[in-house]
């Protein structure tokens, strides 16, 4: 939920007190024939929906579930046989500023998600790409849209991203769902501190939720 500051997002663009390469991941593809999957603690519908390159809302939907339906460890789902399991190289580096982060790299080490990996703000990245880069934090998120052109309003819609702005570093989240009542369902990470992507709420009052500050939402150019 709240992404630290190191000093600015320029710190992390212009790469300064980089330290060592971490990680490459390897490249190549395996096919994986397997009907069904013992959920791990960790898990949610985005991740393993991933894994297997399914669509996540296909996944839930060849369970019987939707994308916020409770999944627990130990818990079998089934999952699309002979699919072919994608892997794209990836290296990840350590930015050391006041903090280290880790950011997200293709093969020619360009960065390809430039929020701090398991933050709000990459999450919501993750989901939507056509969300600009270097937003800063989630509180800063509807600022710096309205300033490249996106509109940003009070409505909630399917597709768009809500943005609590409390004062300090704020929170973001993707929009899965609106109900008429106003209520809403979304995928996020760093919610309660669990680093990955998923529906953690169900179906909430964004104007009264545990969550402070004012809400704001910015809605995609298409």
């Amino acid at each position: 939920m709240n992404q630290k500051k190191t000093k600015t997002n320029t710190l992390a663009k212009a790469a300064l007190g980089v330290s060592s390469l971490l990680a490459a991941a390897y490249v190549g593809t395996s096919s994986v024939d397997a009907d069904s999957y013992t959920i791990q603690y960790g898990d949610s519908f985005y991740s393993i929906a991933s894994q297997y390159g399914m669509d996540i809302y296909d996944l839930a939907a060849l369970n019987n579930m939707t994308i916020d339906s409770l999944i627990l460890p130990g818990q079998e789902i089934s999952v699309s046989s002979s699919v072919t399991t994608y892997y794209q190289t990836s290296v990840v580096e350590t930015v050391t500023t006041e903090t280290s982060f880790t950011y997200q790299k293709d093969e020619n080490g360009l960065i390809t998600n430039t929020y701090p990996i398991g933050q709000c703000t990459w999450a919501v990245k993750e989901l939507a790409s056509w969300v600009g880069d270097w937003w800063g934090n989630g509180g800063d998120w509807a600022s710096s849209a309205s300033l490249q052109g996106y509109r940003v309003g009070y409505t909630p819609m399917v597709g768009s991203i809500i943005c609590w702005t409390d004062g300090g570093y704020g929170h973001v989240a993707y929009v899965t769902e609106v109900a008429q009542d106003g209520r809403i369902q979304v995928l996020e990470a760093n919610y309660n501190d669990q680093q990955w992507i998923d529906n953690y709420r169900g179906w909430f009052d964004p104007s009264n939720s545990e969550t402070p500050g004012n809400v704001s939402y910015i809605y995609p150019n298409f």
